[in-house]
């Protein structure tokens, strides 16, 4: 029986110097455009200087990935339990 979330819980894939973390634009369903960029911006930074807390990067219900910008012309993503789905 597939689950059904409350709300939309982003993780957006981040590179960075120890490998890669996922944070989490929590309720990204009850923001607009602007709000979310703004939490991305904000979270790629703390995972960029090691400065995010567990529960900014655990969980979520949705991933998005692009490897694009490496080079990568084909990969094969995988979902992360306990998320739905993930965009690569």
């Amino acid at each position: 029986m597939p689950t059904r979330y409350k709300s939309v819980d982003v993780s957006v894939a981040v590179s960075t110097d120890r490998g890669l973390i996922t944070p989490i634009v929590f309720s990204a369903n009850s923001k607009g455009l602007l709000a979310i960029s703004e939490d991305v911006r904000r979270l790629a930074a703390k995972a960029r200087e090691g400065k995010l807390q567990p529960q900014e990067f655990q969980g979520g219900t949705f991933s998005v990935s692009n490897l694009g910008m490496t080079g990568v012309k084909s990969f094969s993503a995988v979902i992360n339990p306990p998320q739905s789905c993930i965009l690569a």
